[in-house]
């Protein structure tokens, strides 16, 4: 399977397929075109391949008749698509149908074969409706596009400084959701997220020359927002990753059609491919290394409670239907756990013999320890102590012990609503 979160579509469309409700509460209809697929092939993992197949060709469908209203039409030097639409559709298929609809609102707004206006704006609107109800973030990405088209382009310098101090002047968002990180340079983020492809893209958005005149400030406001999404303002994987791949697909909107763009795209591809095949972790887990860890802990009697990284989580709950948490546990999480159950984790990327060899006053820290390979299962209580014994000693297995691949954090009071339990 490729993408990050896929099997949490499948989390959500079991639930549906078998209880009628979400298993975490979401406005977005997309599970329930996941849960319809279930209907016909069965709950298994082509049906999730098939829904991001579908997902794609929605998304090709609605750049291509956007092209088409707007009478940029591709011919033979141009027959390579954005390759936006094949790393949304598959690492983001919710944003990726929301962003279909959010394509159509755009081209019926700028269409001129379209000569009601109120028919226009009834059509925009209803699009844009859409594409909010699919994802919030992309109507609200839309909204933005439209009011930033409406100011004059001689501001953008104030709009650009502005920018770069509103950091200074949000306050702290408690629920966690809004993450201020003006460390990262979100470019580099970027590249060391998929790769140089996206650099050779947000290139061609900012300095592209080879646009459909008719659609120049359009494009020109695009450009402009794919500049200010390099400012370091807010937490860049969560929040300007998605909204810049979603602006380089717009922009393709507006390109001409022609030798030089389809060379310029053609490279792109290429520039993908390449990082896909020389760093494939990039755009998918090692789902193939997860089913033996998986089935040893979905087979432990007392396992009330998994925990194990983002990826594992919806793979485990979706294989086993057991619950995972991919945060550090909290106080909700061990209320909703069953009784005389206990909390395991699922530790990655360090080694049996480092977890067995570490000790504290001649003691082992841990009281069990279930070898599998690049993943070893201990339970939570013994992983705290272990966490301390390492901080005491300033180790170098920290970093490892405190990162992605072993969760640390506890879950913002904003998820915590969104999460029944598990995951």
């Amino acid at each position: 399977m490729f993408g990050k979160d896929i099997y949490w579509y499948g989390v959500q469309a079991i639930s549906l397929f078998e209880t009628g409700e979400l298993h975490s509460p979401d406005r977005s209809p997309v599970f329930h075109i996941v849960a319809y697929f279930f209907t016909i092939f069965g709950v298994n993992d082509d049906s999730l391949f098939y829904f991001q197949i579908l997902t794609a060709v929605w998304l090709l469908f609605s750049l291509y008749f956007s092209r088409y209203l707007l009478k940029s039409n591709t011919d033979i030097w141009n027959v390579f698509p954005s390759v936006m639409v094949l790393v949304l559709s598959f690492l983001y298929p919710k944003q990726a149908w929301a962003l279909g609809f959010l394509l159509l609102s755009i081209a019926i707004y700028l269409s001129k074969t379209i000569s009601n206006p109120i028919g226009k704006w009834i059509g925009c609107g209803i699009f844009l409706i859409l594409a909010t109800w699919f994802h919030t973030m992309v109507g609200v990405l839309g909204l933005g596009i439209w009011i930033l088209y409406k100011i004059p382009r001689k501001y953008n310098l104030i709009f650009f400084i502005f920018v770069l101090v509103l950091p200074h002047l949000i306050p702290d968002d408690t629920s966690g959701r809004l993450v201020v990180d003006t460390k990262t340079f979100p470019v580099f983020a970027a590249y060391s997220m998929v790769g140089i492809g996206i650099l050779w893209d947000w290139l061609r958005l900012v300095f592209g020359k080879n646009i459909i005149s008719l659609h120049k400030p359009m494009y020109a406001t695009l450009s402009f927002l794919g500049l200010l999404l390099v400012l370091p303002i807010f937490h860049f994987a969560d929040i300007q990753f998605r909204i810049l791949i979603s602006v380089l697909l717009i922009g393709s909107l507006f390109t001409l059609s022609n030798r030089k763009e389809g060379f310029v795209i053609l490279l792109s591809f290429s520039l993908w491919v390449y990082t896909f095949s020389q760093s494939p972790h990039l755009f998918r887990y090692p789902y193939e290394d997860m089913w033996n860890p998986g089935e040893k802990a979905a087979s432990i009697s007392d396992n009330g409670l998994l925990v194990a990284h983002h990826g594992f989580c919806e793979y485990y709950h979706f294989q086993f239907r057991k619950d995972c948490l991919s945060w550090k546990p909290d106080e909700k999480a061990i209320r909703e756990m069953p009784a005389n159950t206990k909390i395991y984790r699922l530790v990655f990327g360090i080694r049996f013999e480092n977890l067995r060899a570490s000790k504290e006053n001649d003691l082992p820290i841990f009281s069990t320890i279930i070898p599998l390979g690049e993943y070893q299962i201990v339970l939570e209580k013994d992983w705290e102590k272990y966490i301390e014994w390492l901080e005491k000693r300033n180790s170098k297995l920290l970093s490892v012990a405190k990162s992605w691949k072993n969760p640390y954090r506890t879950r913002p009071s904003f998820i915590q609503r969104k999460q029944n339990y598990g995951i």
